[in-house]
């Protein structure tokens, strides 16, 4: 399975997802025609769209998509707070599956209505992809996954001298996004004698270090696992 990113950022999240078979995106909170570029302008190959959650820079480009014949799937609350009817609804706990995928939703924590992340398990290499973004932490664990890609969104050491953030922004990140603290704790959580790849996601533009925060996961997570950021 292949994960690629298309943006990852508070300005749009958009990601691939691949097994050979089966190409999805989750999210698409970037233009619409940013989406096709990042795809070669050829949609023909995607079969679905995720969508944890309805803030604009996760869905964008919801209609845009369904207008073009890709199916989007999102919690009822997301689907209403969109006011979107077209929206494919799916719920935490309930199994669907696209193509190849099996997708099991599960519950995320962040100011949305009812944000939700994605284990995705392909049937034609039996790998486990992990996806969760936007959620001040996590309370599943994933055992035999092979890829994760979880938020890293900010270190709350930088965040306290971020002297010029208003008072309302720093409450609303430290109460919706995940801190580098928190990740490193919930990995080592976490049985990644199978994993091979870590995907950082959403890292801040004002409130993160790249470096520091691979340093810091490198030091939780077995020397089998890479550890990529996705940055813009």
């Amino acid at each position: 399975m292949t994960f690629t990113s298309l943006a990852s950022s508070s300005r749009g999240n958009c990601y691939v997802v691949s097994d050979g078979e089966t190409a999805i995106l989750l999210e698409c909170g970037i233009s619409f025609r940013r989406i096709k570029k990042g795809l070669g302008f050829d949609l023909s190959a995607i079969r679905a769209c995720l969508v944890s959650h309805e803030h604009k820079d996760h869905a964008k480009s919801v209609m845009d998509l369904i207008k073009s014949g890709v199916e989007v799937f999102a919690s009822e609350g997301t689907a209403e707070a969109l006011d979107c009817a077209l929206i494919t609804p799916v719920e935490a706990g309930v199994q669907f599956h696209v193509g190849s995928l099996e997708i099991m939703p599960f519950r995320t924590w962040h100011d949305a209505e009812e944000p939700l992340g994605f284990l995705i398990y392909s049937r034609v290499d039996g790998e486990r992809l992990v996806f969760a973004t936007d959620t001040v932490n996590l309370g599943h664990t994933f055992p035999g996954v092979n890829l994760l890609a979880l938020e890293a969104n900010y270190d709350k050491d930088i965040l306290s001298r971020c002297e010029k953030m208003p008072e309302k922004v720093r409450y609303r990140v430290t109460n919706s996004h995940m801190e580098i603290g928190t990740l490193c704790q919930y990995l080592e959580t976490l049985d990644l004698s199978n994993c091979r790849t870590l995907y950082l996601l959403h890292l801040s533009n004002a409130a993160s270090n790249e470096g520091n925060f691979i340093e810091r996961v490198r030091r939780v997570v077995p020397p089998n696992v890479h550890v990529i950021v996705c940055a813009e």
